[in-house]
């Protein structure tokens, strides 16, 4: 990794501004305008009446005063302290599995051997998969170094630095199941020695670090090499072979919570001692021997549910930060929690230890027993604890069963086209793609979440991009009008791309109205009425029908970087009837990676790629047709 001369990456966290607490008039005055393209003229019309009286209101005002009370007490802001991680993450009882956590593909190595890109069978491990798994830890942990030394630059937008909180996040991190609401775990990452290693559902705890003359060192490729071969043959022989613990950990958060603490309380020496070792790991690495399938739309898969050969939820421990996954035909996939970091942040890392190539000549002598690096997790166990399993392994296969995914690559434009041809801004124009595919595949427009990240503030992390606009619903319901124009269907692109431009400055500015409104939702739920101790009734803009339709994100989209590394990826759909979707726009190509649930009223995954092809080609036509044509009259004239 190429290091600058740009200050140490912590060091102008003290200079950056506070997240701004919006003014109660402009958060429902945008309100309004978003709701426009989901309500008749008449529901409008009530609307902003609750919506004006919220405005005016002595509740309203008193609300707004105890946000700016709470921000001047908060830490950092009053968003992140207060609120967010608990309301997104924290207290979101279903699992983690597909719901809340993330994959990022991985390329293929530069030095992979073609004969393991056939495929290799189930319950085999390969050496080239080792090799490569030894290789990612060592380059994750050094950009881990990087990162202590400060030699990271910082994030910048022209002169505008941005946090760099969320990179101090990745290492080290682990979420703990609680009753109602989560708690997250994090020991000081340079005080941490070891990862946590998966192989056929057992746990290893991997020394990654040994002191040389007094100085801690990173253990070597050969060296993680040997200790990972020692792993998988302890695994596969199935040496005091211990119950799936880890499937727990794909389980609803409130029955893991039930498990983990039936396991505590089972054998407090021991088993704490695990949970300790486990929380305590920089991060987890998931050697699986098995593959379901070398496509990215296959891998996917693997990247929601675990070793699909063992089955669903099996050889992962999905409260990690991240996971590693490295398959038995060498692809690699990262697995991450979504609740301490953003997955944007965290790909910068994998793109890291992505870079460097294996450098594979064969394994020198092979160990025949664990190394002294290694330790088997052991647990003490009941048969409670196999009705735990047995009812996770359920569960997990009917989330299985309800869930479909894809990853398109998309290979005749990207961005480049778009800024010379389509002439619009890249992001906007690929939200446009998505509002034309959903209109056509639903006969409707939908409310649509897209992340804006707001880290120009200091631990800023994320306000929603409405996307679904007055000026969106125009230009779809036009598109495939016959007697509208190439022409008049440009000029509603650019107006609906600008409209979308315009909220995603203001979204990262910290003024949309999503973040804003539930904070004030969340104060009313406690606030007192006056003269008592009763809290006051909710006001009606937040029991009007439409504040909860309105985010009712049946498109939920994120944006990660081009990703030269990463081959896809992707997270869950937040509604059963909607799709998740997240895409890296890069310059000669674009990466969807879609997920659905399996219900009547959405398409399969794979058909929704279809769907947004086609959206593709024809959106590029109508950009050709028009400003082709214009160019080629200005040669004319010429």
């Amino acid at each position: 990794m190429t290091t600058t001369t740009s200050p140490p990456t912590y060091s102008l966290q003290g200079t950056l501004p506070r997240l701004p607490v919006p003014s109660l008039e402009a958060t429902c005055k945008l309100y309004l305008q978003t709701l426009l393209p989901l309500q008749t003229q008449q529901e409008h019309a009530d609307t902003t009446s609750k919506v004006q009286d919220f405005v005016t209101s002595d509740l309203g005002k008193a609300l707004q005063q105890r946000l700016i009370d709470m921000d001047q007490n908060s830490p950092f802001n009053w968003l992140e302290d207060n609120f967010w991680i608990k309301k997104a993450y924290l207290e979101w009882r279903e699992a983690l599995m597909v719901n809340s956590n993330y994959y990022i593909l991985g390329k293929d190595d530069d030095h992979h051997p073609a004969e393991l890109l056939q495929g290799l069978p189930t319950g085999q491990f390969s050496q080239f998969q080792l090799r490569r798994a030894a290789s990612l830890i060592y380059w994750a942990l050094d950009y881990k170094e990087i990162l202590e030394r400060e030699e990271l630059p910082v994030d910048m937008a022209r002169t505008q630095p941005f946090c760099m909180w969320q990179y101090s996040r990745i290492f080290g991190v682990t979420r703990i199941p609680m009753p109602h609401c989560d708690s997250l775990i994090q020991p000081d990452p340079a005080s941490l020695t070891h990862v946590i290693v998966l192989a056929c559902d057992q746990m290893y705890k991997l020394k990654v670090y040994h002191q040389v003359n007094g100085t801690r060192q990173r253990v070597s490729i050969d060296a993680l090499e040997s200790d990972l071969t020692s792993i998988v043959k302890h695994a596969s022989h199935k040496i005091n072979q211990q119950v799936p613990v880890p499937l727990l950990s794909s389980w609803h958060r409130d029955r893991w919570t039930e498990a983990r603490t039936h396991l505590l309380a089972l054998d407090p020496a021991k088993n704490r001692e695990n949970m300790s070792t486990i929380e305590h790991g920089l991060f987890a690495v998931s050697l699986d021997d098995h593959t379901h399938g070398p496509t990215a739309a296959e891998r996917s898969r693997t990247g929601f549910f675990g070793n699909l050969g063992l089955g669903v939820g099996h050889n992962r421990w999905f409260d990690k930060s991240f996971t590693l996954l490295v398959e038995n035909n060498g692809k690699a996939t990262l697995m991450g929690e979504h609740s301490p970091v953003d997955a944007l942040t965290v790909s910068y890392m994998w793109d890291h230890a992505l870079h460097h190539s294996v450098k594979y000549a064969g394994l020198t002598g092979s160990p025949t027993s664990l190394t002294t690096n290694v330790e088997h997790l052991t647990w003490t166990t009941n048969a409670a604890t196999q009705t735990y399993l047995a009812q996770a392994q359920r569960d997990g296969d009917a989330l299985f069963a309800r869930s479909d995914s894809h990853v398109l690559h998309y290979l005749e434009y990207g961005t480049d086209w778009v800024k010379r041809t389509g002439k619009v801004p890249p992001d906007a124009y690929f939200q446009m793609v998505l509002q034309l595919a959903y209109y056509r595949a639903h006969g409707q427009v939908t409310p649509t979440y897209e992340t804006a990240s707001t880290r120009k503030y200091l631990h800023g992390r994320t306000e929603t991009i409405r996307t679904c606009s007055i000026d969106t619903k125009h230009f779809v319901e036009a598109f495939d009008q016959a007697n509208v124009s190439a022409k008049e269907k440009y000029d509603l692109l650019v107006k609906a791309t600008s409209s979308h431009r315009k909220y995603t400055q203001i979204a990262s500015d910290g003024q949309g109205c999503d973040r804003h409104l539930l904070a004030l939702r969340l104060l009313n739920m406690d606030h007192p009425a006056p003269g008592t101790t009763t809290p006051a009734p909710m006001h009606p803009i937040f029991t009007d029908p439409i504040f909860s339709a309105s985010q009712q994100w049946r498109l939920s989209t994120s944006g990660l970087q081009a990703g030269d590394q990463l081959m896809g990826t992707g997270f869950g759909a937040t509604f059963k009837d909607g799709y998740g979707i997240n895409y890296m726009a890069a310059r000669t190509l674009i990466k969807f990676g879609i997920e659905v649930k399996t219900d009547e009223a959405s398409l399969s995954a794979s058909n929704f790629a279809t769907v947004i092809t086609q959206a593709l080609q024809d959106m590029r036509q109508v950009c050709e047709q028009v400003n082709s044509a214009g160019k080629e009259a200005s040669m004319v004239r010429l």
